[in-house]
C-alpha cells in the first residue's frame, strides 16, 4: 500500500510540473544597431567628459569587458598619439559601459571615422 501511495503521489506531482518553470532559452547577444551605437557613444562621451569632435571605429565582438560588442572612441584632433582611446560596450542595443581601451582591443590599429 505505501508503494502504491508513493507512486500515485509522484504521478500527481509530475502532473503539476509546467513548462513555465523552464529557464528561458539563451539567445547570444547581437551587435548593436547604428542608433544604439550613436546613443551609447553619446552617453559614454558625456560620462567621461569628452568634448568637441569625436571619432569611432566599427563595431567589433569582444571576449572581455562588460558587453559582447564594442566600438573604440577617442577625441578628434591633430595628434593621434596623445589622445586616449576608450572602448564603449554593448549587448544587443543596450549600452553596458565605457573603459579605457586595453591592448587586446587594438583600437590604435582601427580605421577611425568622425562621429556625428
Amino acid at each position: 500500500m505505501p508503494a502504491a501511495f508513493s507512486a500515485a503521489l509522484a504521478l500527481l506531482l509530475a502532473g503539476c510540473a509546467s513548462s513555465a518553470n523552464l529557464p528561458p532559452v539563451y539567445h547570444p547577444p547581437r551587435p548593436p544597431s547604428a542608433k544604439a551605437v550613436k546613443e551609447g557613444v553619446t552617453k559614454a562621451a558625456a560620462e567621461i567628459k569628452l568634448t568637441g569632435g569625436l571619432e569611432t571605429s566599427a563595431v567589433r565582438h569582444s571576449d572581455h569587458g562588460p558587453g559582447s560588442y564594442f566600438v573604440c572612441l577617442r577625441q578628434r584632433g591633430p595628434s593621434a598619439g596623445g589622445r586616449t582611446a576608450y572602448s564603449v560596450f554593448f549587448d544587443d542595443d543596450s549600452y553596458k559601459g565605457i573603459q579605457s581601451s586595453v591592448i587586446s582591443d587594438a583600437c590604435e590599429a582601427e580605421p577611425w571615422v568622425p562621429f556625428n
